[in-house]
């Protein structure tokens, strides 16, 4: 993103200094939110007594000078409304309801603000992520976390956040104009992602009702979307017609597949090999990367990431 310089990576957390318009930040695709920060925080101990330190620490935010950069790039209806949103790392002898009660208590007392339980009754969001002892305070940018895509009406067992699927979109290097292929559409959200982007999205799924949800999200995103019901072991589609193959496969949790797991991927590998172009790519999300093998493609990168509760892999091939 222009005009971000990146000074800390760490886990669930990127941030560093940024002099363009906030309202820039809003277009970012694979992030879950965006926050100006306004406090750092030392000291937050897993123990119970943290929640009064909380209480009394958010007494002390100031939240005008956050507020004021945000509202430079967009109106805030009711200014005297907001939510709390917390995460953290680690265990603790507390929960986040309890985090985000203590720090409402305190911004009340101070701002003398409305305390909304619900995310989205409000249009101010301070968010709290504890990261061992040390908690870090933004104010969100937007009226709402980037993650949550309107046109997301319909949900899945097991379908991906757009933040993920467009996330997969950008290790496979999904270009406009590509044919982008999804054997297992779910809900469509990888196949509208690469559609927004100007790919040529075609998918389907075993399942008619997924199919449908899929559809039903395409038709609110405004995307371009060929959806089929087909079993993606014997796919419709000519020998090296998609650019990238791109998709979440089953694990054997969430969603169960009809025969064994690995006799399912390996008849699912050879029709992938078979629709991929060359040059070409796949991207494969799964929990059985050990179960994934193809004769004539090569793994570029394999990368762990957090998903459903799970550590999935991202393996990216390519032909």
């Amino acid at each position: 993103m222009p005009g971000m310089t990146v000074e800390t990576i760490q886990y669930r957390r990127i941030s560093g200094p940024f002099d363009g318009a906030l309202a820039d930040l809003l277009s970012l695709r694979t992030v879950d939110d965006v926050f100006v920060q306004a406090a750092e925080w030392d000291d937050i101990v897993p123990q119970r007594q943290a929640l009064q330190q909380i209480e009394s620490l958010s007494r002390q935010l100031n939240l005008h000078q956050p507020l004021k950069r945000i509202l430079k790039d967009r109106s805030i209806r009711q200014q005297d409304r907001f939510s709390v949103t917390a995460n953290f790392v680690g265990k603790r002898n507390y929960s986040m309801d309890e985090i985000k009660a203590a720090a409402a208590a305190g911004i009340s007392a101070r701002y003398h603000w409305q305390y909304q339980a619900n995310d989205e009754d409000s249009e101010i969001n301070v968010r709290i992520f504890i990261e061992h002892e040390k908690a870090y305070v933004g104010l969100r940018i937007g009226a709402g976390p980037l993650h949550r895509r309107k046109y997301k009406q319909e949900h899945l067992p097991g379908s991906l956040k757009p933040t993920v699927a467009a996330a997969l979109l950008r290790f496979g290097d999904v270009k406009p104009g590509m044919r982008l292929l999804d054997p297992f559409c779910g809900a469509g959200t990888i196949l509208i992602e690469g559609a927004l982007q100007g790919a040529r999205a075609d998918g389907g799924d075993l399942n008619p009702e997924a199919v449908q949800a899929a559809r039903t999200n395409a038709t609110f995103a405004g995307a371009g979307v060929d959806l089929h019901v087909w079993d993606a072991r014997n796919l419709p589609v000519n020998n090296g017609a998609a650019d990238r193959v791109v998709t979440n496969l089953p694990w054997g949790r969430q969603i169960t597949t009809a025969c064994p797991l690995d006799e399912f991927y390996r008849e699912l590998c050879l029709e992938i090999e078979r629709v991929l172009a060359q040059p070409g790519k796949a991207v494969l999300l799964t929990s059985s990367p050990d179960l994934i093998r193809f004769d004539g493609m090569t793994l570029e990168q394999e990368t762990e990431v957090s998903v459903f509760g799970q550590n999935p892999k991202v393996l990216v091939f390519s032909k």
